[in-house]
């Protein structure tokens, strides 16, 4: 949506798999409708009086200098409503048939994931950084953080590169904006010893997934992230991560990774119960 330019720039919401969803269209100056299928604008792009269903919507600053609110009005959808004041006023919209949006998946986001059975591809990575390793990934900062820097002292780190990631969404791990039980599978490394409340990111991932791993820091481990440690807010022992994940109701396996016969790193898993 960004290659678009444009002052405000939507996607389509996915539709799963129904293909003669009715998700875009085109309006004129006095609002009427006329609604598109998702196949008939797959991978194209909208201009003129258009309007897509409430999704993914990038609007730049000065449209919202302008005043253009979403409002409601009975029996008008507030999506198409905005769109109406954004075009009224002489902003340009388009809309891209090529992004799907899925940020409230019942399941499954398809788009960037590999082309084999969805059902095998449902793994949310919360504070992906640099390496993400889910089909959905979280991240809440975009741009350089000593959060992901080698030396906490100083930061050295870039940008996150937004456009290799795939089905990357900016989000705090402790709000996930997704349903119950989205995901297979929930993991993070290296993140919940930043965060100021690790209760509620633990709550977060094992509402959304079936299974959750968690990775940080061994507390015990003399020496370890001494260059990291600077902006950690809390460290841990497997024994937190046994009592808090029990407290979820989940079963629990917490193990430890040991370097140069020292605790290194803590790996917390926890399963829901079948039945």
């Amino acid at each position: 949506m960004l290659s678009l330019d444009v002052d405000v720039a939507q996607g389509i919401v996915s539709g799963h798999d129904d293909n003669n969803r009715l998700v875009a269209g085109y309006m004129d100056e006095n609002m009427k409708v006329w609604y598109l299928p998702r196949k008939a604008i797959e991978g194209m792009i909208l201009s003129g009086w258009v309007f897509a269903g409430l999704s993914c919507t990038l609007i730049k600053r000065r449209v919202l200098e302008a005043k253009v609110r979403f409002r409601l009005v009975p029996g008008v959808g507030e999506d198409v409503l905005f769109l109406y004041d954004v075009q009224s006023k002489g902003f340009v919209a388009r809309v891209h048939g090529g992004v799907y949006c899925g940020h409230l998946p019942e399941w499954p986001l398809t788009t960037g994931m590999p082309k084999h059975s969805r059902g095998e591809f449902r793994v949310l990575d919360v504070g992906c950084g640099h390496q993400p390793k889910g089909d959905v990934n979280i991240d809440l900062f975009l741009g350089p953080t000593a959060h992901r820097s080698a030396d906490q002292r100083i930061c050295d780190d870039v940008a996150l590169d937004i456009r290799s990631i795939s089905n990357l969404v900016r989000a705090d791990g402790c709000h996930l904006p997704f349903k119950n039980g989205a995901f297979k599978k929930a993991c993070c490394a290296h993140l919940i010893e930043h965060i100021q409340e690790p209760e509620q990111l633990l709550a977060e991932m094992s509402r959304v997934a079936e299974s959750i791993e968690v990775r940080c820091p061994h507390q015990d481990c003399p020496g370890a992230f001494n260059e990291t440690k600077l902006l950690h807010l809390r460290s841990f022992h497997p024994s937190w991560f046994q009592v808090n994940l029990s407290k979820l109701g989940l079963k629990v396996d917490v193990h430890t990774e040991f370097s140069q016969g020292l605790p290194f790193e803590i790996v917390a898993q926890g399963w829901k119960f079948n039945g």
